[in-house]
């Protein structure tokens, strides 16, 4: 059990990171938060069948990746929020105003284009690209073999690619 003892450590070291997943998947914080706050939850409530086959950090982004499906299965219809909407994380460090505005209108573009994917694009480019999670790691979490999550996430860098070249060509145009 690594680098934690207790509880609390348990808690204090990934919560940060399941939450900005889980905010990545639902686009809302107060939604993220909840989640996040089942998914530690059902950790700890289960932490006795933890076999330790995989990471603790593994397994708790496992419970947060079925967590947010059970959440987006109940939903019979997500409502989609503009994307002016969507919350940012904090800045941590100062900027240059004008860089700020440069990489939100990117971030925002990213996003309008990941929220155009469909749903299993989605998952393995925000744990790959956004949580840094390895192919195994992902293999894990969304229960695939290797080779499917490596074939989505060509696919879905492909798609992300075409949508991208397609904004940027639209945009062009003006």
């Amino acid at each position: 059990m690594s680098n934690w003892r207790t509880l609390e450590d348990l808690y204090s070291l990934y919560y940060e990171e399941i939450f900005r997943y889980l905010l990545q998947r639902t686009r809302q914080k107060e939604l993220a938060q909840d989640l996040t706050q089942d998914t530690f939850l059902k950790a700890f409530n289960g932490l006795s069948s933890f076999k330790g086959k995989s990471s603790i950090k593994t397994w708790l982004y496992t419970i947060a990746h079925h967590t947010f499906i059970n959440w987006y299965r109940r939903e019979t219809k997500i409502s989609k929020h503009p994307i002016e909407k969507t919350i940012f994380l904090e800045q941590k460090t100062y900027k240059n105003p004008e860089e700020v505005v440069a990489q939100k209108a990117e971030q925002a573009q990213m996003l309008s284009a990941i929220d155009s994917l469909k749903e299993d694009y989605q998952t393995v480019i925000i744990l790959r690209e956004y949580q840094e999670l390895s192919y195994d790691e992902i293999a894990e979490v969304v229960g695939w073999k290797l080779s499917k999550v490596k074939t989505n996430l060509h696919r879905a860098k492909l798609e992300l690619r075409k949508h991208l070249c397609r904004t940027e060509d639209d945009t062009n145009e003006v």
